[in-house]
């Protein structure tokens, strides 16, 4: 019966290999690669989207900006900033953003994809998003080294969240919808939002090749999105 129980679990780490895989491969397929930035001193952005498996199921890190920040104070983002002199590329900007915010290093994270750059509805600010992997259960095993001055919390939550009708609203607008998740976590209830949800959705789309539980549009002026990566979102939803 041991040796039942064992091969059974083998099997099943086999196929959770084997989807682990086949998420990191899709997500590489639309990835254009580590870039450096064209243009000396423009204003830019990259955020890391950090994905870990935990308990079995993918998960994505999360960060609650500082009250004290002058800029969007409080809200849900993914670990990111802009661009500093000494940044030569979108990726550096995003890990070493990552580092200053949460501690978690390039060293304990593999770079998945960089996706095609989006520019930011109002402020046109370009913004690349970086997808990176933390090994198995990271996120519940690291110590997390919070930057106060520029976070008030860091948490986690399943990627598949971002795909799920739970705790899903949206605001519907004739040049694009603003959508919401509520995500509880330690005790307290985050509501994760704007351009961050755009993106979460995008990447759980993509990684996951599932519909959304919701109609779904990507956003003309919003986001601002690479012609085949935006055929092939909508072809899925």
């Amino acid at each position: 019966k041991v040796r039942e129980f064992q091969t059974f679990q083998h099997y099943f780490k086999r196929i959770n290999l084997r989807m682990d895989d086949e998420l990191l491969n899709r997500l590489k397929t639309v990835s254009v690669g580590e870039q450096p930035y064209q243009t000396v001193g423009e204003k830019s952005a990259a955020v890391l989207v950090v994905l870990c498996r935990e308990h079995g199921e993918w998960s994505v890190l999360l960060n609650k900006r500082s009250e004290e920040l002058r800029r969007h104070p409080g809200q849900i983002c993914f670990p990111g900033g802009m661009r500093e002199e000494g940044d030569g590329s979108p990726v550096e900007t995003a890990f070493r953003e990552c580092e200053e915010e949460t501690g978690l290093g390039r060293d304990a994270l593999q770079l998945v994809a960089v996706l095609p750059t989006v520019r930011v509805y109002q402020s046109e600010m370009p913004l690349t998003p970086v997808v990176a992997m933390a090994t198995p259960d990271t996120f519940s095993t690291y110590s997390f080294t919070r930057n106060p001055a520029e976070v008030a919390a860091i948490f986690h939550t399943p990627l598949s969240t971002f795909l799920s009708e739970t705790h899903h609203s949206v605001e519907c607008n004739p040049a694009f919808d603003v959508h919401h998740f509520s995500v509880s976590s330690g005790g307290m209830t985050h509501d994760v939002m704007g351009i961050t949800a755009h993106l979460a959705i995008c990447v759980a789309l993509l990684g996951l090749e599932r519909r959304p539980e919701f109609p779904y549009r990507l956003p003309e002026q919003y986001l601002l999105v690479e012609t085949t990566l935006r055929q092939r979102i909508e072809n899925l939803v």
